[in-house]
């Protein structure tokens, strides 16, 4: 078991005693995730730092037929930028439930969501593009 610490001002909870659906409450305060992004949907394995090692080789397998030729999920509708299997994704595609899992953002919270979410963005749609004015409204407003 880890033990990890996350610092709220003035208050220092010890996380390896909650919960995980409260855990998830208590880091992902500032992140969120806009409508009509779709920028995490492309998927390469090769650019994802240590990923690799946070998945099994069924996950491995499934994302790779979940890929197009074009690095883009499958499942992604892209007039829409929706995920037609939303309610049934992987755990992988689960931000809440997948994210625990990188030490970053057990150190670091929200913030290595957002900037992991800026770098998708950015790489995809461009620093001025839409999606990322609306990102940066976003958890700019939470």
């Amino acid at each position: 078991m880890i033990l990890i610490n996350y610092v709220i001002p003035f208050l220092q909870i010890n996380l390896s005693t909650v919960p995980i659906r409260n855990k998830i409450e208590l880091i992902m305060s500032s992140w969120s995730c806009i409508e009509k992004c779709g920028a995490c949907c492309k998927f390469d394995l090769k650019n994802r730092n240590g990923i690799k090692n946070l998945l099994s080789n069924e996950d491995i397998d499934l994302i790779k037929s979940m890929t197009s030729k074009d690095g883009w999920c499958k499942n992604l509708d892209r007039s829409n930028k929706k995920c037609l299997i939303y309610d049934e994704r992987p755990h992988f595609c689960r931000v809440e439930e997948f994210s625990i899992n990188f030490k970053d953002y057990l150190k670091y919270g929200d913030k290595f969501l957002i900037d992991c979410c800026k770098q998708h963005i950015k790489s995809n749609y461009g620093s001025q593009s839409n999606e990322m004015r609306n990102f940066k409204s976003a958890i700019k407003n939470k």
